[in-house]
């Protein structure tokens, strides 16, 4: 079994913050969509318990809603043919188990990084560049994006099994977690925060070393 991690909703770039709450729970804002649509799309004011956490001008904004736990079936998509960020994730299989890292704000602190879920793989559609009609996949934000634009671009979209989902509250993620998972590799510099270097590391998806 193969384990990967995802940094995914929004961050520091972002105006939402996703916000944890005292007792460790927390809710996951996904990041805006970009681009004309032909099609409706999802909304962040249909996600209600998300929509009360997000500026007032994001509520009408599409939303890439990925990973999509809300759903009866799970799924996770990504760009793993044409996006460098995701190409690990082309080596993924049936059994194997992404992890979502995301950047939580608590209300009394500053933010940091949490893993709040993770999607193990139960089927994969890989390399989707036309309408693969109606299927398990039809809740994922990638099929809900690339028909509502008509723009196939080639991603692949994984589903989960029913052990997939979100914690019931954030497990932090900091660095003696990402030297105990992937080494010491990484490069520490004084000039950046734990923070910057975690999400920086983080924007490639990374296959977690056995």
């Amino acid at each position: 079994m193969a384990v990967f991690m995802a940094n995914v909703g929004v961050n520091a770039a972002h105006r939402a913050r996703s916000p944890l709450f005292p007792d460790g729970t927390f809710r996951l804002l996904p990041i805006p969509e970009h681009g004309g649509w032909a099609r409706p799309m999802l909304r962040l004011k249909d996600a209600r318990d998300l929509a009360e956490h997000a500026p007032v001008s994001w509520l009408n904004l599409p939303v890439h809603l990925d990973p999509d736990f809300r759903s009866e079936i799970s799924t996770y998509g990504d760009n793993c043919r044409s996006a460098p960020r995701a190409f690990a994730l082309r080596k993924a299989r049936p059994g194997d188990r992404i992890l979502f890292l995301v950047r939580l704000h608590p209300i009394d602190g500053p933010a940091a990084f949490f893993l709040a879920g993770e999607l193990e793989v139960a089927d994969i559609l890989p390399d989707v560049t036309r309408d693969p009609g109606p299927g398990w996949w039809d809740s994922n934000a990638h099929v809900r994006r690339s028909r509502a634009r008509s723009d196939w671009d080639s991603f692949w979209v994984f589903r989960g099994t029913p052990a997939s989902g979100l914690y019931a509250r954030a497990r932090p993620f900091a660095r003696n977690d990402a030297e105990r998972l992937f080494g010491n590799g990484w490069n520490w510099r004084p000039s950046r925060t734990e923070l910057q270097t975690i999400g920086s590391y983080t924007r490639t998806i990374r296959r977690v070393p056995a």
